[in-house]
Parts: C-alpha cells; sequence; structure tokens
C-alpha cells in the first residue's frame, strides 16, 4: 500500500481509537485525558477524522486521479493537528477538506451522470458544514450535519448497488427527491431547530422506508457468505434509523448536548447505523483501500450481535435515566468493534494488485 492510501489510512485509524477514547472519558470512565479539549472533540473526531477520511479516500479511489487523494490526506493532517491541541486549526483544514471532497464529487458526478452521484455530492456537501457549526458553537446542528452526510452517503452507495433491481418509474425518481427532503431541515437546523428536527426524522423514515422496499438486500440475503452477512447488516441498521428518526421526531424541545433523547438518536444513527454499515461494507472496501480481501465467516455475526446488544443497553439507559446501563452500553461499543476487527484479521484472507491513480 503506498503513502497516500496508508497515510489516510492511519489517520483514520488514529481518529477512531481518539474519538472511542473521547466517548469513554464522556461517559464518566476514569480515564487519563491528554488534552483538557479532547472530550469536546469526539463528534468531530468520528464524523470528520475517521468517517470523513474513510469516505473522502473511497471516493479518491473511485475517482482514480491522483489530485483526489490529497482531500483524505488533508483530513487526515486536520486529525494530527487536533491531537497535538490545535483544535480550531484542525476545524479549518477539515472545512477545506470537505470542500475539496464536494469537489470531487462533483466531477466524478458529471463523469457518471447518475442519480446516486448526484446524492453523493449533496452528501458530500454536509462534512464541510458540520465542521462550519463547530466553529460557531452550534454543536447539535452540526450533529444533524453528520448524520445527513453519513445517511445520505450510505444511500447514495446503495442506490449504485441497486440499480439492477427493477422498480417503478416513481421509484427510481424518488430519491433525488428525498435527499433534497433530508438536506433542507439541516439547512435551518440553526435558525429553527426543533422544525429541523421533525423534517429530518420524517426525512429519515422515508430513506428508511424506500430502502427496505427496493435496497438489493432484498436478493442478497438469500445468497450464503459475505452477501448475506452485508444484507443482516444493513437490515439491522435500517431498524436503528427507524428508532433513531421516531426519538428525533418526538421530541418537544431542541435537543441538545446532555439530553437523554440526543445520546439515544446519536448514538442509534452512529453506532446503531452506521457501524452495522461499516461492518457490512468493511469486506468491500477494504480490498480497493489496502489491497487486502478479507474472508468473511459466520463468527462475525457475533461481533454484530454484540454491536446491537450495545446500542440496546445504552438506549435503554437513556431511556430509563440509568447512567450505569449508558456506561455499560458504551464499553461494549468498543468491545463490538474489537472483536469485529480481531475476527476480521483472525479469520485471513487474500492479497490483490491495488491500481495506481492516474495523474492529473
Amino acid at each position: 500500500m503506498n503513502a497516500v492510501r496508508l497515510l489516510p489510512v492511519a489517520g483514520a485509524l488514529a481518529a477512531l481509537l481518539a474519538a472511542v477514547w473521547a466517548g469513554l472519558v464522556r461517559l464518566g470512565l476514569p480515564l487519563p485525558v491528554p488534552l483538557a479539549q479532547w472530550p469536546l472533540m469526539h463528534a468531530a473526531l468520528f464524523g470528520c477524522g475517521f468517517f470523513g477520511t474513510v469516505i473522502a479516500l473511497e471516493r479518491a479511489i473511485a475517482y482514480g486521479r491522483e489530485a483526489a487523494f490529497a482531500v483524505p490526506l488533508a483530513n487526515a493532517t486536520a486529525t494530527v493537528v487536533a491531537l497535538a491541541g490545535l483544535w480550531e486549526l484542525a476545524l479549518y483544514i477539515w472545512v477545506g477538506a470537505g470542500v475539496g471532497l464536494v469537489v470531487v464529487a462533483f466531477l466524478q458526478a458529471r463523469a457518471i451522470r447518475e442519480p446516486y452521484a448526484d446524492v453523493l455530492t449533496l452528501a458530500a456537501s454536509f462534512l464541510p458544514l458540520a465542521a462550519v457549526f463547530v466553529l460557531g458553537g452550534h454543536g447539535t446542528a452540526a450533529a444533524l450535519s453528520w448524520i445527513a452526510f453519513l445517511v445520505l452517503t450510505i444511500a447514495a452507495e446503495r442506490l449504485e448497488l441497486s440499480r439492477v433491481m427493477p422498480r417503478p418509474a416513481w421509484a427510481t425518481a424518488l430519491p433525488p427527491l428525498l435527499a433534497f427532503a433530508l438536506a433542507v431541515p439541516v439547512w435551518f437546523a440553526v435558525s429553527h431547530p426543533l422544525g429541523a428536527q421533525r423534517g429530518l426524522a420524517l426525512a429519515l423514515l422515508a430513506w428508511v422506508a424506500w430502502l427496505a422496499r427496493f435496497d438489493v438486500i432484498r436478493i442478497t440475503l438469500r445468497r450464503p457468505g459475505q452477501p448475506r452477512f452485508t444484507a443482516v447488516c444493513l437490515i439491522s441498521g435500517y431498524a436503528w434509523l427507524a428508532i433513531a428518526a421516531i426519538v428525533l421526531g418526538a421530541a418537544n424541545a431542541p435537543l441538545g448536548a446532555g439530553d437523554a433523547a440526543y445520546d439515544a438518536v446519536l448514538h442509534a444513527v452512529f453506532v446503531g447505523f452506521v457501524m452495522s454499515m461499516l461492518f457490512g461494507h468493511a469486506p468491500i472496501i477494504l480490498p480497493a483501500i489496502t489491497g487486502w480481501r478479507p474472508r468473511v465467516r459466520p463468527a462475525l455475526y457475533l461481533a454484530l450481535a454484540v454491536l446491537h446488544l450495545s446500542v440496546a443497553l445504552r438506549l435503554s439507559g437513556d431511556a430509563v435515566g440509568l447512567t450505569s446501563l449508558r456506561q455499560t452500553g458504551g464499553v461494549i461499543h468498543v468491545a463490538a468493534l474489537v472483536l469485529y476487527a480481531l475476527l476480521l484479521v483472525q479469520g485471513g484472507g487474500t492479497r490483490i494488485r491495488l491500481s495506481a491513480p492516474a495523474k492529473r
């Protein structure tokens, strides 16, 4: 693996480890804190540092141009800058890297001319917006932006993979409208926070309904091995996304840090939904990024089950107001990630040849 791939991968892993550590500190676990602001960086390290870098690297590989790799490199650099204590500078770099991702996604969309590529471009626009919201002190708006970024990115990728599914004309025309319906509430998250929450909740439920009906998982669920594992990950992830949308839409006031409902929504989305997607897609994405194709084994279902148990415990703690239950769920989040990584590596795999990006 050459440097343009290795450095972003290293940066993404550093962001993931730092975000997990910060999350455990926020839960009240007695862990050392190298920087006083580290716990406050938890969401940004996940949203921009980890997922932003991984998705930017995936987009650069798909675009196939050498210049596009500057985006994941910048994202990874921002993580290093943040962990060095230069928090505000890191956010500005994340804004710039996010704009770069929008440019790459737009150029790719022009070349592909498919609806899913336009949704990917819209999704990318929420990465720099989230960093801008953090800089402005709007934490909840930033969280909604990361939700839009990740949900639309995953939805677009499922649209791409589900093009083979037969569906009526209205169902083919609907995803761009659903993407716009999801985007609009987030644009007004600062000026109209409660309306934004309810609008986003409705859009999320609409996406869950569309994906549940038209995603290719209806076919892959019947196939053994990796296709079935990915389908199970997706189905369970969609369930958590629906739960998050219901909690978000039921709130009678704007949510904020410290609210039980806020904690439930974010972790149902980022752990229950997004991490389920990560578990399901890692065996597909890793070969393109690292040149290693892991072997999917039934043991991976154990890690998935532990992940969902952790989310159920955390949301139960939010519902009944038990901090100890939330903490237990948070610790098991980490255990599920570690278990998944160990099972994936232990299962072995094969090496493949990576294609070199075209110069530009």
